[in-house]
């Protein structure tokens, strides 16, 4: 069984890719990530409906607030002696939080996750699948700070060193940058994951890393907004990210479009033209 962690799985896109990958992968035991774990058990009830008995059996609630290190070093502790396969980094707050907490749920969140669990992950070839979003190549393209967008650009290039990873001064960049309001603090947040995909996947060569957005879908961050997309087909591009065997033979420490194709970090790509082939 391939053990696979989804965080803020209680609804939404990260319940959407609990779903697909209990109904599409029979090898596959899903821990269903959520804050609270009454709404854990409730999304539980709701993912197995209609689905075969034995399902059940593959399917688990862990307690885990991302926002949290104590949550989060918690609930890794409650694995330890398992081996996970895969971690899928979905949890996160939308517009209008104002830039501290989202830059900690959003960006930090991961992180912590990452770090708490980095031991128990498979070597060689477990997963992470960062869920970002199309807001982190438009706040790209739209930020003024000259210094801050080289180093989202071309992280590699500007923060990493050969002592260092270039994530210790991603995570100072974090802290002492500024988004240019609230709403713009999503893109922020996710401009921030992307670039800490990149790093990470050079520090990590035996993981398999990399950073997706699932497309203008229709959930609680998009609500009022015009999205139609169901979140079935939100769940699709990381899911594909955490079980195609493509990737086993494709560089790491990339970003995808919807459309499972590899994108820019500083430029919207349209899903559906080429597949960006920069650096």
């Amino acid at each position: 069984m391939k053990l696979v962690l989804v965080t803020g799985a209680n609804k939404g896109i990260g319940q959407a890719i609990c779903r697909l990958l209990l109904t599409d992968y029979s090898d596959v035991h899903v821990l269903l990530g959520s804050r609270d774990i009454s709404r854990g058990d409730q999304a539980c009830s709701e993912i197995l409906q209609g689905l075969p008995v034995e399902t059940k059996d593959r399917l688990e609630v862990l307690e885990i607030d991302v926002s949290s290190d104590s949550s989060v070093k918690q609930a890794a502790s409650t694995l330890q002696g398992q081996t996970l396969y895969g971690i899928v980094n979905n949890a996160g707050i939308g517009f209008g939080y104002g830039l501290e907490q989202t830059r900690n749920t959003n960006y930090f969140g991961p992180r912590r996750v990452n770090d708490a669990f980095s031991s128990l992950l498979q070597r060689p070839g477990g997963r992470i699948v960062n869920v970002a979003s199309a807001s982190g190549p438009y706040f790209m393209m739209s930020c003024r700070d000259a210094n801050l967008k080289k180093s989202l650009k071309e992280p590699l290039k500007y923060l990493a060193t050969k002592e260092s990873s270039g994530i210790e001064e991603l995570d100072a960049l974090a802290k002492a940058s500024t988004s240019n309001g609230d709403d713009d603090a999503y893109g922020f947040s996710k401009a921030f994951l992307n670039a800490y995909t990149v790093l990470h996947a050079q520090q990590e060569p035996d993981l398999l890393i990399n950073s997706v957005t699932p497309g203008f879908i229709a959930t609680d961050i998009t609500k009022g907004m015009g999205a139609t997309k169901p979140p079935s087909q939100g769940a699709i591009p990381p899911v594909w990210l955490l079980m195609s065997k493509e990737l086993e033979s494709l560089p790491t420490g990339r970003f995808y479009g919807s459309d499972c194709q590899r994108s820019p970090l500083h430029e919207y790509r349209d899903p559906g033209s080429p597949p960006y082939d920069g650096p």
